[in-house]
């Protein structure tokens, strides 16, 4: 088994003190040094728009300003890893564009909007009107109307209860047709909607969750040297919901990631746009920042540290 060793977690650091962007960097403050939430919160308040949505970058691979569904469901992730109270302002704007934002008439959350398009972005982020009568089809649904029915819950006391029961009823009502090896990353909108909802939804969720988790992550690292579901992916610590379902190959995927740090601390995505190259060199060490940290709060969450 294999350790970060101080020298190596050092030079992580200094990278993301060089390089990340300043809310990785408070991030990485306030789980490794003396920052505080609020400094994080003051970071993650420059994406929040006056519409109440985040955008502006939030998303490395989604470069445009306006506020989108799947850039919020990104900034919501960083205010449930604060535990933030939902009577912050920042909470309660969030809450009440999602719910504006979401349209009955289509099934749910339009992921990104047609502006995506119009700004640097990566190719699967390409807006496309739906063939469908303007339904969106089951991935569209599932990312991230999965996730955000989760927050929606999680902050339940800010919303209408109608709502969220609609929400959270319809995003199971698209999992049941969705197969056991649904897109990965659908399938961690709904590790997290059973992470967030209450024991009913999570016990509904989880035996597809389980049945599923090993057809969409890899278990050695010839499948980790491409793009593709890692175990870590859904098991970031040892109480993650799916982590116990994940014990075998856990292990060796920690074994991998310390392999793979590079010699200037960080590690790099393994993906790239293909197009707008130049905005893409500017998202690439944005990803290399946020990748860094997410590794070093997994091995240290798995006692790799």
């Amino acid at each position: 088994m294999q350790q970060l060793t101080g020298k190596a977690f050092n030079r992580a650091a200094n990278f993301i003190s060089e390089h990340a962007r300043p809310l990785e960097r408070a991030l990485f403050e306030f789980h490794f040094g003396s920052g505080s939430d609020s400094n994080v919160l003051i970071e993650l308040e420059k994406f929040q728009n006056e519409d109440g949505g985040f955008g502006r970058g939030i998303e490395p691979d989604l470069r445009m300003p306006f506020s989108s569904p799947f850039s919020t469901s990104v900034a919501f992730q960083v205010l449930r890893e604060l535990d933030v109270a939902g009577d912050h302002d920042m909470v309660l704007n969030g809450i009440g564009y999602l719910e504006r934002s979401y349209d009955r008439s289509i099934g749910g959350w339009e992921p990104t909007g047609s502006s995506a398009n119009q700004f640097p972005h990566a190719p699967w982020w390409n807006y496309k009107p739906s063939p469908n009568e303007g339904r969106l089809d089951l991935l569209a649904q599932a990312n991230p109307g999965a996730e955000l029915a989760g927050y929606l819950t999680l902050y339940s006391e800010q919303t209408n209860a109608s709502f969220v029961e609609e929400v959270v009823s319809s995003a199971i009502a698209t999992f049941d047709r969705l197969p056991d090896d649904m897109e990965v990353h659908v399938m961690m909108c709904y590790m997290r909607l059973a992470e967030m909802a209450d024991g009913t939804v999570a016990q509904r969720l989880l035996p597809k969750l389980h049945r599923g988790v090993h057809l969409v992550t890899g278990d050695s690292s010839d499948d980790w040297d491409s793009y593709g579901g890692r175990p870590l992916w859904f098991a970031t610590t040892p109480s993650s919901l799916l982590s116990p379902e994940l014990s075998l190959s856990i292990p060796i995927q920690l074994d991998y990631e310390i392999e793979k740090q590079t010699d200037d601390g960080s590690w790099q995505p393994n993906w790239a746009w293909g197009q707008y190259e130049d905005d893409w060199s500017l998202a690439k060490v944005e990803w290399a920042g946020h990748l860094t940290l997410r590794n070093l709060l997994t091995l240290k969450a798995w006692d790799r540290i």
